[in-house]
């Protein structure tokens, strides 16, 4: 995990912008995963044994607080402090974690498609209780972003974009709290 961190810091700074990296132990603290559901290679759920996977408790919010007002963007691995172990958490869910406790007001989740797709269009707008309901209906990946974005939505944040960077990170798929119809 530090590796990439590193990587991903030196790319930011390269650019002109002060980011420091955070190993996540630092700041966010789980519950170790007691048991995992995966697909077998027959595509059927199988229980397996939760290893080093965890499940976010919570974050400490002050450490990144203060280095954004330091002037810094912090980048932070996802990993997490259990008292038995270092544990394994999805950074979607720990982008989520961050961005509640912190209070932040939106979440740019980046990834390499333009959003979520329905019907093969772009979701423009959702609520969080329509992208609950169709989260089991979507592509393996874009169902572990969606149950994050709600998840921020859950924990206060206003607004979750899931879009790629690559074209234009402010357009994409805006889930938000309020209840409205979806639009394409």
């Amino acid at each position: 995990m530090s590796l990439i961190n590193e990587k991903i810091v030196h790319s930011l700074r390269n650019s002109g912008i002060n980011a420091l990296g955070i190993n996540g132990v630092s700041i966010i603290n789980a519950k170790r995963k007691d048991k995992l559901i995966i697909l077998n290679e027959k595509n059927r759920k199988m229980v397996i044994d939760g290893g080093y996977t965890g499940k976010i408790t919570s974050v400490n919010s002050d450490i990144i607080k203060n280095i954004v007002l330091s002037g810094y963007i912090p980048v932070i691995s996802p990993v997490a402090y259990s008292p038995e172990s270092y544990l394994n958490i999805d950074a979607d869910r720990a982008a989520a974690y961050i961005a509640g406790y912190t209070g932040a007001s939106t979440l740019i989740m980046a990834t390499n498609v333009d959003g979520l797709y329905w019907d093969g269009t772009v979701v423009e707008d959702a609520d969080s209780e329509y992208i609950k309901s169709i989260i089991t209906s979507v592509g393996h990946g874009m169902d572990k972003k969606l149950m994050a974005a709600t998840e921020a939505i859950d924990l206060g944040v206003q607004n979750v974009i899931i879009s790629n960077p690559f074209k234009d990170i402010m357009h994409g798929t805006v889930i938000s709290r309020k209840t409205h119809a979806m639009k394409i």
